[in-house]
């Protein structure tokens, strides 16, 4: 009888190379950095920047599992010179959320800057 939880002699295929998985993994933790950043401004704007509240208990939420992401992304083989670049999304991201979800204002020089980062995570991810 085979056991399911046994390790498999021959590995199982992936469909993703390395650096594909490093790539997503770091759009994975510039997505949940975002998210950590959103509420922790939430906290301020609704809490009345208390130091203990709901809003920061989602942000160590968010931020947490960034640390095994990261780790699991240099267990895989990832490259440094990949990873970090890729989490620069999370500027895009926490630009956009100010924006349109907190009627911040940005100025057509930082909407360059999104677009020149746009074009760096673009063409180190590929």
């Amino acid at each position: 009888m085979h056991d399911p939880l046994a390790p498999s002699a021959l590995p199982s295929p992936s469909i993703l190379g390395i650096d594909t998985k490093v790539v997503l993994l770091a759009l994975g933790t510039a997505v949940l950095t975002t998210a950590g950043l959103f509420f922790q401004k939430l906290n301020g704007v609704r809490a009345g920047g208390m130091l203990v509240s709901g809003w920061l208990v989602l942000a160590v939420t968010c931020f947490l599992p960034t640390f095994f992401i990261t780790n699991k992304a240099f267990q895989l083989g990832g490259r440094m010179s990949l990873y970090v670049p890729v989490t620069a999304a999370q500027y895009i991201l926490t630009i956009l959320a100010g924006r349109f979800y907190f009627s911040e204002a940005v100025s057509w020089d930082k909407w360059l800057g999104c677009g020149l980062i746009l074009i760096g995570v673009a063409a180190i991810a590929r």
